[in-house]
């Protein structure tokens, strides 16, 4: 049976008072974390700190060593369910755990004690928060049946973790996933949701042009790489001004351009490298031939010859319309219906929690850090302790809403 009311302001009161009370714990975590932080694919620490951190709430079950250094908890509800007889549902709420090569220049008392490696993209604050509802949830599992899986992922920033940790199971049997981003320029206090593409995909490629070498003030005796290179990537941005709807986002980025080794001679081949972003997947599924089917005219007019690789990367992260709703309905009831910001548009960037979103039905949704803070992926970012309690809840609240 659904809870009553009284029985309702009873938990509400109950999730109150526990986020409060465990709050400095879940601050001076996010501080350790981002004081040591750990690339993609070298979390080996984090993931034993992370791991420790679940074994001491009495879980029912703590993996290590998923998909690299991924962790997995499983929670059983030990509740009534809501319908005598009817099957369980599993919940799953995930965080990334990897950091940056970026050097940390913001001045604080937990700066990152690693060169060159911070947590420039708040994936301290998502294990934080995400650690801070596992608590909560092992206190209050007699309120819900069913059952929570944290899933800690590794290798968010290069790509490849969702699809190992997906690949070795975790999301066997869960019936929904809801995560977060922490997003400068939204305030604290307020969370954006959106239904239907929320981030977009991202394949990238490689181009080696060859052509012949000379010296520079011969240049009709040779073949020249980078003067092939600079009309390709003039002619790559056709794709998205004359190969697709005005009202569809494509975003072709040469984001490198290697050749050349002195001033006074043309080379024998130029490196060419980008990315690809797209919004629907229809459209992402045409992009190679698009692209080679441009590299290898522009080479046969100037006679050079080329080796082309595309390599499929993230999705697009299509967050589902219940389960938006769901994590919108619980943000208004903690926040206000003035603080669910309805998205208008999607972000271009890419987040591999769209692995998951193809294995279940589920929801992204961006958590304010503050309109104060610089950007993701810069040297002076830095998750705001002021969100945790509010992704804390919206995490906790959203498991009781859909576990019933």
């Amino acid at each position: 049976m659904p809870l009553t009311i009284k029985e309702t302001a009873e938990v509400t009161g109950q999730l109150t008072s526990a986020i409060s009370t465990i709050l400095p714990d879940i601050v001076s975590v996010r501080h350790h974390l981002h004081q040591n932080p750990e690339l993609s694919h070298l979390e080996e620490k984090t993931s034993a700190f992370v791991a420790a951190r679940l074994a001491a709430l009495g879980l029912d079950e703590v993996k290590t060593g998923v998909g690299g250094y991924g962790v997995v908890g499983v929670l059983s509800g030990t509740g009534t369910p809501q319908d005598a007889g009817s099957a369980t549902k599993t919940i799953a709420l995930r965080a990334d755990m990897d950091a940056l090569p970026i050097q940390e220049t913001r001045e604080v008392p937990y700066k990152s004690c690693v060169p060159g490696v911070m947590h420039a993209c708040g994936h301290d604050g998502h294990t934080s928060t995400l650690l801070g509802a596992a608590t909560v949830l092992s206190q209050i599992r007699s309120k819900f049946a069913g059952e929570v899986r944290f899933l800690f992922q590794p290798a968010e920033e290069t790509v490849g973790g969702a699809k190992r940790m997906c690949e070795e199971g975790v999301m066997e049997g869960v019936d929904a996933i809801v995560a977060l981003h922490g997003w400068p320029g939204l305030e604290v206090g307020k969370i954006g949701v959106r239904s239907g593409p929320m981030m977009a995909s991202s394949d990238t490629f490689d181009l080696i042009i060859r052509g012949k070498g000379c010296h520079a003030a011969q240049p009709h005796i040779g073949i020249d790489p980078i003067l092939v290179g600079a009309h390709i990537v003039t002619a790559l941005q056709s794709i998205a001004s004359r190969e697709m709807s005005p009202t569809d986002s494509v975003v072709v980025t040469v984001a490198q351009f290697h050749a050349g080794t002195a001033n006074n001679i043309i080379p024998d081949q130029a490196e060419i490298r980008g990315t690809i972003r797209c919004l629907k997947e229809a459209q992402r599924t045409e992009i190679p031939e698009r692209l080679e089917r441009i590299i290898a005219g522009v080479c046969a007019a100037f006679r050079a010859e080329y080796s082309f690789k595309f390599r499929r990367g993230t999705p697009v992260t299509v967050n589902d319309v219940a389960i938006n709703d769901l994590v919108a309905g619980v943000g208004a009831e903690i926040l206000g219906q003035e603080n669910v910001i309805h998205l208008e548009a999607p972000s271009m960037g890419a987040e591999d929690f769209a692995i998951y979103l193809q294995r279940a039905p589920g929801a992204m949704f961006r958590l304010g850090v503050g309109t104060e803070m610089t950007a993701l992926h810069t040297p002076t970012y830095n998750f705001a302790d002021d969100a945790l309690p509010v992704g804390m809840e919206i995490f906790v609240r959203s498991v009781l809403q859909y576990l019933g």
